[in-house]
């Protein structure tokens, strides 16, 4: 299922992003598609974790409303309904989709690294058609998300429910190896959640860099960030959670203050190394939840929303 996930992030990414940019880049707009894409999966995966069996529907929810939000707005048929409906179905599809990549695969930070990584594909996907000036782009994206949900949910039927798998004692609160969680309460947590904002704010501002680059710094910003939280996720099982998060906290610090993108080298560089601590930090906080994936993962998105306000 990771991989179908995987596949399925980036077409859901570059559909809500395309309603996005149809509708205009203004700030209601960007307010509402980040309030109701990031922060409503905290409150959702209070609700998914208390009712696990409505995962699967939650899934075909969130990308069945991206689905005819998408097509909608290629019928002409845009508007406000329009980006509501495609961000609730962008955040139930991450919320349903990321809490069964933790408790499935037991915390391990590389495949939910792996399944967050391509949504910058997506939005690159979703900019670039925008860019073109054809409609063709949005049928094609909705097209290709009709039929990779069909091939979930069938592969979904006989995969073990994440209910059903055995948790490791859902990753252990400490360790000599870096990948457990120092036990200190809610003072993990809540630096986790300022570390997460800290990084949401610092991506922005990187991201606002590559957009006024060009198509091809915008592309190569999105394959660094792709690649960073791919390998990231593996890296940390291998070194520490813990330790790849520091290594990654200090790219992004370098990121802000040392480089930008004109000095490309470098700066695709500590982009990459900013972007690796997404699948630890997930991991830990995973760790913190006692095995709750639907909380972890609203909670990390939430931290997004935040970080995004400043």
């Amino acid at each position: 299922m990771v991989a179908i996930f995987t596949a399925i992030h980036p077409l859901v990414d570059a559909c809500s992003f395309s309603v996005l940019l149809m509708g205009g880049m203004e700030w209601k707009r960007v307010l509402v598609y980040n309030a109701l894409a990031f922060a409503l999966q905290y409150p959702l995966g209070l609700v998914l974790d208390a009712r696990g069996r409505w995962c699967g529907m939650a899934f075909c929810a969130g990308t069945g409303l991206t689905v005819m939000a998408t097509l909608a707005v290629a019928g002409g048929a845009g508007g406000w309904l329009a980006l509501a409906a495609v961000c609730v179905g962008n955040a139930l599809f991450h919320l349903s989709a990321g809490k069964h990549v933790l408790e499935s695969c037991d915390g391990d930070s590389g495949p939910v690294g792996l399944f967050i990584s391509t949504g910058a594909l997506g939005l690159f996907a979703g900019q670039a058609g925008f860019l073109s000036g054809s409609g063709y782009w949005l049928l094609l994206f909705a097209a290709a998300l009709a039929v990779c949900t069909g091939v979930a949910v069938w592969r979904w039927r006989t995969f073990p429910s994440p209910a059903l798998v055995t948790l490791s004692q859902t990753c252990p609160e400490s360790g000599a190896d870096g990948r457990g969680v120092p036990s200190a309460g809610v003072l993990i947590l809540a630096g986790l959640f300022v570390l997460i904002a800290w990084r949401s704010w610092a991506g922005l501002f990187a991201g606002h860099l590559t957009a006024t680059g060009g198509i091809l710094t915008a592309l190569s910003g999105a394959l660094a960030t792709w690649g960073g939280k791919a390998l990231g996720g593996y890296c940390a099982e291998r070194w520490g959670r813990w330790r790849v998060t520091a290594a990654s906290v200090c790219g992004s610090l370098a990121l802000l203050f040392a480089v930008t993108p004109d000095n490309r080298a470098a700066w695709l560089t500590l982009l990459f190394l900013s972007q690796m601590a997404t699948g630890p930090v997930l991991s830990i906080l995973y760790g913190r939840m006692r095995g709750k994936g639907g909380t972890a993962f609203g909670l990390n998105c939430l931290a997004l929303f935040t970080g995004g306000l400043a």
